[in-house]
């Protein structure tokens, strides 16, 4: 089997992520997107993302992701995930947050640009 050159893993992990939704979890998502937050205002937030430096399979958020206040506790996020759909749709992925944050009645979660990073390998 042949290597992928930089060009072609930029071209597939920019398709990837095109037109994706960003998913919080209070629990490893798995293979399937289980532990998704429910109520309280939550949705699944649209991102865009683009090759972060020089390195074809790392991409990070190209505007900031910020999700409704929340209107009840949402409990503590774990991890993300990335979608093809605002509600329902395909499983595409996701990791565990480096720092868990508790959400509480009233708190925003936001991604500032560039801090949500993407990699394929």
């Amino acid at each position: 089997m042949s290597q992928l050159g930089p060009t072609a893993e930029a071209l597939i992990l920019t398709a990837l992520l095109a037109g994706r939704y960003v998913s919080l979890h209070t629990g490893a998502p798995g293979d399937t997107g289980a532990s998704e937050v429910a109520g309280g205002a939550y949705a699944r937030q649209s991102a865009t993302f683009a090759q972060a430096g020089t390195n074809p399979t790392v991409a990070s958020n190209t505007g900031a992701i910020q999700y409704p206040q929340s209107l009840t506790d949402w409990g503590t996020i774990t991890h993300f995930g990335t979608w093809d759909a605002a509600s329902g749709g395909n499983w595409l992925g996701g990791d565990a947050l480096v720092t868990p944050k508790v959400m509480v009645t009233g708190d925003i979660a936001r991604w500032e640009i560039g801090t949500l990073t993407v990699s394929v390998n």
